[in-house]
């Protein structure tokens, strides 16, 4: 797997900043960073490629230009890269978890941010886990319906707890099965039963977490 780094540039001509390295081919795309603090998203300013030497570089920079440390290494693996979007999984020591690139969409401006992908879909699962869990079903009828609920949300925290880590996803299950809001709504005219309505509730949270996974869902 390719390599990243984050480097502590410090007592050099230009403010103390962070270096972002990633490992692109034999050279490391690079930008520089106020901090390695990524929520809120924080500018992101790319600057030339640098050697893949400085993956592992410590010491004082040539030209009195300070001295760096670094501050976290290890691998990723990019879910996109395109050329005004990168999505990464990364695993250092520190920092486990993914990042979003983005180039400005103005035109005729290089100016990038960078922010923890998955600061949303976290916030949707916290909420969520915070929320009123599903009651006990009325009726032995409707404990199959309690018990395919309870599976898709297992299913789905499980896929939006490895988006978070930096872990691999299987795409295919952050989808809720699509047959059980029609079986929940065919309930409802049948039986209007206070059960239905939580119910109904409880799949409308797990469908804003599945909503929020799909918008960082990489392409294909």
């Amino acid at each position: 797997m390719p390599r990243f780094t984050l480097s502590l540039h410090a007592g050099g001509k230009e403010d103390d900043h962070f270096d972002l390295f990633l490992e692109q081919g034999e050279t490391l795309k690079t930008w520089r960073l106020k901090s390695v603090n990524f929520v809120p998203p924080q500018p992101a300013t790319p600057i030339k490629d640098h050697k893949k030497t400085y993956l592992d570089f410590e010491g004082e920079v040539s030209g009195k230009r300070g001295h760096v440390k670094i501050w976290d290494t290890g691998t990723y693996s990019a879910d996109l890269w395109s050329d005004d979007r990168i999505q990464i999984a990364i695993q250092g020591r520190q920092v486990r978890g993914r990042l979003v690139l983005q180039k400005s969409k103005e035109k005729d401006d290089d100016a990038w941010t960078v922010g923890d992908a998955a600061a949303g879909v976290r916030k949707a699962a916290a909420a969520f886990l915070r929320s009123d869990p599903l009651d006990s079903a009325p009726t032995p009828e409707l404990d199959a319906l309690r018990e395919a609920l309870a599976a898709e949300e297992r299913r789905l925290m499980a896929q939006v707890d490895l988006f978070a880590r930096g872990g691999h996803v299987n795409w295919s299950q952050v989808e809720l099965n699509p047959e059980l809001a029609p079986r929940l709504d065919a309930e409802r005219v049948r039986w209007q039963h206070p059960w239905l309505a939580g119910a109904k509730k409880y799949v409308g949270r797990l469908a804003e977490m599945a909503g929020l996974l799909a918008q960082v869902r990489p392409p294909g």
